[in-house]
């Protein structure tokens, strides 16, 4: 096996919840509230529930062939033809994806705290630490994520602890005044950004030890995470209204520049930054990781570790790339990519699924 690393339940599931708010925790507020405006919450409520329904179709994909990732998966299922193109697919996902959440922390931090560092420069730094990352190994991010995971959660909680004297309740009313249309496509963003991109855990799961509360873990981890979001999208919206959440990209980050108790607390959204870039790099790092893994499978390679180095240099290049400036990423890219985050997430797991299931009667007959 080229992956010998193995992970706990807990590591995984500490993963799975810095993987589901991400880059999100910034942008999902403003995302979700351009679609459904002050009903935003309601989307962000009823997509966590269908985000678990989404974790159960890679849960069920994954257990066709357990010890597989979902590159051998598809080779083992497809063929090896079609099975190639299938993880092709997958590998330009994960390429692209992680090239744009470099891309994310660049134009945040060249935009909101590092005004004159040239782009590439942060780039570069955020791309370093991912490299040596997946030079010491899976098992070497997993205990990592440990570590940081109560770190993230107390951020996060200090706040929402300090901004509850600024909720305003006249800021999410009236509910449902544009009817279901708005809401319903808050709710298919929500099911694509935090929960059709865990797809990549299906690349990870055959690494895990195998516990009976597994499955369960893994469904708890995106839940909570999926209300962590939730509740950040619910504060920008009491705190900031939907319109200045809107057209807020990085609405709580803003949100967190409100914050003064006392004329002692106060200016801490360097701390929100730091929460933002740790899930971001654990979110990028499972996407890199599993690029090269999903390569050296596919062209049947002794180790992934001699990929490393070119796949950085690749995305550091992409990373520039992909879009030229922030409002083409916003007014270009990300309605586009809802529909490729649903293919990856839920079309193609299903197709493997199907695939299998008619195999399986096929040699029954």
């Amino acid at each position: 096996m080229v992956e010998k690393g193995r992970l706990t339940v807990r590591q995984l599931g500490a993963l799975l919840f810095l993987c589901t708010i991400g880059e999100q925790i910034l942008v999902f507020p403003a995302m979700i509230t351009s679609f459904a405006h002050e009903d935003a919450w309601i989307s962000a409520l009823l997509g966590v529930a269908g985000g678990i329904g989404i974790l159960s179709i890679m849960l069920a994909a994954y257990k066709l062939h357990p010890r597989l990732n979902l590159v051998e998966n598809a080779l083992r299922t497809l063929g090896p033809w079609i099975g190639g193109l299938f993880s092709c697919f997958y590998l330009f996902y994960f390429l692209i994806s992680t090239s744009t959440f470099v891309r994310e922390i660049g134009d945040f931090m060249s935009t909101q705290i590092l005004h004159d560092t040239p782009l590439w420069i942060v780039h570069l730094l955020f791309v370093c630490p991912l490299v040596w990352g997946l030079i010491c190994g899976l098992e070497c991010i997993a205990r990592s994520a440990e570590v940081f995971l109560p770190l993230v959660v107390l951020f996060l909680l200090i706040l929402t602890v300090c901004l509850l004297p600024h909720l305003k309740l006249e800021n999410i009313q009236p509910v449902l005044a544009q009817g279901f249309l708005d809401p319903f496509r808050g709710f298919i963003a929500v099911l694509t950004y935090p929960y059709c991109e865990l797809c990549i855990f299906m690349m990870l799961f055959p690494y895990a030890k195998q516990e009976p509360h597994l499955e369960k873990d893994i469904l708890l981890a995106g839940l909570i995470g999926g209300l962590m979001l939730t509740l950040t999208l619910t504060i920008c919206l009491l705190v900031m209204g939907p319109f200045m959440t809107q057209h807020h990209w990085f609405a709580s980050f803003q949100l967190s520049e409100k914050i003064n108790i006392g004329n002692f607390l106060q200016r801490i959204e360097a701390f929100m930054a730091s929460v933002w870039i740790i899930a971001v790099f654990f979110k990028s790092i499972l996407f890199f990781y599993s690029f090269v893994l999903g390569i050296t499978h596919l062209f049947s390679l002794s180790s992934y570790r001699s990929l490393i180095l070119p796949s950085a240099l690749l995305i550091l290049a992409m990373s520039v790339l992909v879009s030229p400036n922030q409002i083409f990423y916003l007014k270009v890219i990300i309605p586009y990519w809802i529909d490729w985050d649903l293919t990856c997430g839920i079309a193609l797991p299903v197709l493997l699924i199907l695939v299998h299931q008619f195999k399986s009667r096929l040699s029954k007959i």
